[in-house]
């Protein structure tokens, strides 16, 4: 067996060339299988994460990914306003622990301001776990245009505290015809410790801010474009949800409903790429073969020699085995190390483009399984080749 590997590491070495192909051939075949599903199940343990401290939402009728999308996570453009009267219904209610309006519509450099209350700030995971939105520098917003910035805005648009900045109307960068009215400056007056989620690149102020810059001082013209709900028990919330869809008003949202339904449709992708993995697997073991066939033609006289030598046909058998698993093997092992290096960095730039931070990229046993079986298939491959070459007559080769 030692000189069986000692050769086959030998061979190896002189077919370099070929060898490096084959490796790098697997090696694709492999990531390819396995980047899309890891960098899949990031985005959706980093969504996951980024609204849980959330419980109910509760939005203008309409789409309730895009209230997912447009109030959690600033990646899409509200529904529309609700009026005032259902955030302070929800307020009053009883069993209501928590109810957070906010106001969308403006925008400084990109990113979207918020219009809230301070009660966003003790929005927690638990009753029994400290707020889940800290500062690091300065206080809370206290007056009309103060403002509260994520860390990614503190950072992008190199603003501290005490800094002032312009707002612009619109959910988009960009200059607008009615900007008037948003020219008075606001005043960073705290920055928000990183949370990895989509308040990093938010902008909160006042509601009445918005409301002011929006001229809606009027009560009758006050509206909020969301409201984010959390009451005393899990019935309670139900309860509050119940209530609002029996309106016209407005509509309730549970994320973790949205996220469900957008996980069921991401599941009928991940098939249909899993069918796909399987032909490009299939084409790695192809190359695999074509390797070995052609590694088998380079290696008559060496079998040849072997066999004069007095080897028998189990060790030639097994010198082209040991060879095939090697290679196979390397192929594999790099295509993994791919993977998780195309995971990473495909996560890092898909959640600066979302907007949150995605969670490394985890290789699972049973997505690791898909990999490992090309080494099996390889050395099936080879099992013809290895019985022929076992059976080569050394005389043929050595005269």
């Amino acid at each position: 067996m030692r000189l069986a590997l000692w050769t086959a590491l030998r061979t190896l070495r002189h077919r370099l060339g070929a060898l490096l192909i084959t490796v790098l051939a697997v090696a694709l075949a492999t990531a390819t299988a396995l980047v899309v599903p890891m960098v899949t199940r990031q985005v959706e343990r980093g969504a996951q994460d980024a609204a849980q401290v959330f419980d109910l939402l509760v939005t203008a009728p309409g789409s309730g990914t895009q209230a997912v999308m447009s109030t959690l996570f600033y990646l899409d453009v509200p529904i529309g306003n609700m009026p005032h009267r259902v955030y302070q219904d929800l307020r009053q209610l009883p069993g209501t622990r928590r109810a957070v309006p906010l106001a969308l519509g403006d925008n400084f450099a990109g990113f979207p301001i918020v219009g809230t209350t301070a009660a966003f700030f003790d929005q927690r995971l638990k009753p029994t776990l400290p707020p889940y939105f800290r500062l690091a520098q300065g206080r809370v917003f206290t007056r009309e245009h103060d403002a509260v910035i994520g860390a990614r805005v503190a950072r992008d648009a190199a603003l501290q505290v005490g800094r002032t900045f312009t707002g612009a109307h619109g959910v988009e960068t960009g200059p607008h015809e009615d900007d008037a009215g948003h020219r008075q400056p606001y005043t960073v007056t705290g920055v928000l410790a990183p949370t990895g989620g989509p308040i990093d690149r938010a902008v909160l102020t006042s509601i009445d801010t918005v409301w002011e810059v929006h001229g809606a001082q009027a009560a009758q013209a006050q509206a909020v474009t969301a409201v984010l709900y959390s009451a005393e028990n899990l019935a309670g919330i139900y309860t509050a949800a119940q209530r609002v869809n029996a309106s016209k008003d407005a509509m309730a949202v549970f994320p973790g409903q949205v996220f469900a339904q957008a996980r069921e449709a991401l599941m009928q992708g991940q098939a249909a790429y899993a069918g796909l993995s399987v032909l490009v697997l299939g084409i790695a073991a192809l190359t695999v073969a074509l390797s070995v066939y052609t590694s088998s033609l380079e290696r008559q006289r060496t079998v040849a020699l072997l066999r004069a030598l007095g080897a028998g046909r189990g060790a030639v058998s097994t010198l082209v085995l040991l060879e095939t698993g090697l290679t196979v093997t390397a192929g594999v092992l790099l295509g993994l190390a791919l993977a998780l290096l195309a995971s990473r960095v495909g996560g890092s730039v898909l959640g600066a483009q979302l907007g949150f931070t995605l969670a490394p990229p985890v290789l699972t046993w049973a997505l690791a399984s898909r990999a490992l079986l090309l080494i099996p298939l390889g050395l099936l491959t080879a099992v013809p080749h290895a019985i022929q070459s076992s059976r080569t007559s050394p005389l043929k080769h050595l005269s």
